[in-house]
């Protein structure tokens, strides 16, 4: 959510929302296992998704910060950096 934002500020509120909602997924897939409509198995594959993506969703926003704090964000639709220091 957010990736063609202009500003760090709408950048950073749609990443946020991103991050709600994916607790939101996990809290439903805790819910599904629950009520035995998914596995043990497919569960757990999909709470290592959701975490591998809440990390980083929150390293994201970290270094977004980052930025906006040293005066760095450019108001642009270009991506300047690396994708790699967000996968991990």
């Amino acid at each position: 959510e957010g990736y063609c934002r202009r500003t760090i500020k709408d950048y950073l509120r749609f990443l946020y929302i991103a991050l709600g909602s994916l607790g939101e997924s996990v809290s439903g897939l805790h819910a599904y296992r629950n009520a035995n409509q998914i596995t043990e198995d497919e569960f757990q594959l999909l709470d290592t998704l959701a975490y591998k993506l809440e990390n980083g969703l929150l390293k994201l926003v970290e270094s977004l910060e980052d930025k906006r704090d040293r005066g760095e964000w450019t108001d642009s639709l270009l991506i300047k950096e690396s994708n790699l220091v967000y996968m991990s």
